[in-house]
Parts: C-alpha cells; structure tokens; sequence
C-alpha cells in the first residue's frame, strides 16, 4: 500500500486483518480523521463474548446473517440491513445465532484508540505512542465467563431500526432518495441511486468522508481522478477536496457516507431518533 490512504479505493476482505476468539472473527478497519469503521466477519460458531463498555457510542451494522445483540443484559436479534447504536457507557456484546456467517460494520467516533492498531497502514494518521503493534495484547475481546440472562427487550421501535425502512428524503433535485442515522459523534447517510443518473457537479466541504458501496456500482470522483467502485468498496474523501459520485450499470446503489462530527446540515435526516430530535429541530 501507498503512504496514503486517502482518495484511494480498498476492499473490505482485502485489507490488513487480526483473527479474534480462537479464529470465529476477523476484523479490519478503515478510518478517517475523526472515525473508525470496523467490518467483521464472524463464523457461526463464534460463542458469545464477555459484555465490556466504553464512555463512548457505537452503531452497529449488520450487513448479512442474524446476531443477538446484548445491551446491559437485554439482547435484540439482529437481521441484515439493520442498525443499532449502543449508548456510551452501556454493557454490550453481540454473537451469531443463524447458520451462516455474520457480516457486521461497527462505527466508533472518536477513533478508539486501542483500535487504531487496525489502521496502521493508513500512512496519513501516524500510531500515536505506545499504540499500534502492542494493542492486541490488551484487546478487550474474550471469551465470555458470564452467562447471557436470557431477557430479550420487549420493545426495541427506538432502538433497532432497518435502514430501508428509515425516513427517506428526495435529494438533489431527484439525484437520490437520502436517510440518515447518527451517534454522539458520527452521522450516517443512506444514500439510494436509481440506474441512468448523470454525474452531478463536484462540490467539497472542509471535513473528510467515508464512502461505503453496499449494493450496486458507482463511479466516485475525487479532485479530476475517477474511481471505480463496487459493492463491498470503501474510500476516504480528504477534506476540501472537489469530489462527485454517479451509479454505473443497471442496479440501483446503496452507498453508506459516514461524516464525523455529524454535518449540520444533514441533522434533519435524523429528527427521528428521539435521543437527537431536539438537537435536528435546531
């Protein structure tokens, strides 16, 4: 790989790895100045880890198979295509409970830093010190010596959402249907693009963007040079840098762009989420 990471296009299986609880999870991570995104990939024979907290938020993916997601000794089931965020300081852990294996994103911002070990690669965001080849030691993650109570939440309708079901917003004078999800410190766009849209004039904004292919392909322009990105795809646009996305093919794109600090002008998408309406409404 490069120096830099950014304005470049990686896959998710392809980047540096660590193998997790006896080789049932392997995880990657991609981030930005201000977030890290993890993308696991989980057996299903993972068993269920023990519950650990942190003082800030996370928002969970889940991208293919089922999960039970346990938050302060209440578990919800997980099916692909929702999203979660589990509040600071909560309890939590999560493990699969369908045959097939676990595809799961985690957004955490600020960058955790005994994450960052993750990212080393990016040349841009140097190991601060005594971070990086030492961390897994001290990884939090390990098997489970407490056992899972068995409660499931009886009402989760403001806690796990389908993001296919959120509010959508037509966008751009008809370039995209748009929701959004945010954390504390992380906003999420979903961003649906019909087949045959023409490519929109290049715009830039003083803070970076994750871009995240899920479904379909598109073309993502960053200051002239165009990438080409399918499903599974992942990049950096840096900060104040001219950039522009189109759909290529005849499927529609789902993309997933993850601002940190959540932009100001995207805060209506969220009004929903009762934790945030009041903050949207301003």
């Amino acid at each position: 790989m490069t120096d830099s990471s950014a304005g470049k296009v990686f896959r998710w299986t392809e980047l540096p790895s660590v193998s997790l609880l006896g080789g049932t999870m392997i995880r990657t991570g991609f981030r930005g100045d201000h977030v890290l995104l993890t993308h696991n990939r989980i057996q299903p024979t993972m068993q269920r880890w023990e519950p650990h907290h942190h003082p800030f938020d996370q928002i969970v993916l889940t991208v293919s198979g089922r999960q039970l997601l346990e938050i302060e000794g209440e578990a919800m089931e997980c099916s692909p295509g929702t999203i979660v965020r589990v509040p600071a300081d909560a309890k939590h852990t999560g493990w699969p409970i369908s045959k097939e294996p676990v595809i799961n994103i985690d957004v955490f911002a600020p960058p955790r830093k005994d994450y960052l070990f993750l990212v080393e690669y990016q040349m841009e965001f140097p190991q601060p010190p005594n971070e990086g080849r030492d961390a897994p030691v001290a990884y939090h993650q390990v098997h489970a010596s407490s056992t899972f109570s068995g409660k499931m939440m009886k009402d989760t309708s403001d806690k796990l959402f389908g993001w296919a079901d959120l509010p959508k917003h037509d966008r751009f004078n008809g370039f995209m249907m748009q929701s959004g999800f945010r954390g504390d410190a992380a906003l999420l766009t979903f961003n649906w693009i019909e087949p045959g849209k023409k490519r929109p004039e290049p715009h830039a904004h003083p803070f970076d963007q994750i871009v995240l292919v899920m479904e379909g392909h598109m073309k993502l322009e960053i200051d002239g040079l165009a990438l080409d990105m399918p499903a599974g795809s992942v990049c950096r646009v840096p900060g104040n840098a001219l950039h522009t996305g189109w759909p290529v093919g005849d499927q529609v794109v789902l993309n997933i762009d993850v601002f940190a600090p959540p932009r100001k002008d995207y805060l209506f998408l969220c009004d929903y989420q009762r934790d945030y309406a009041a903050g949207a409404a301003a």
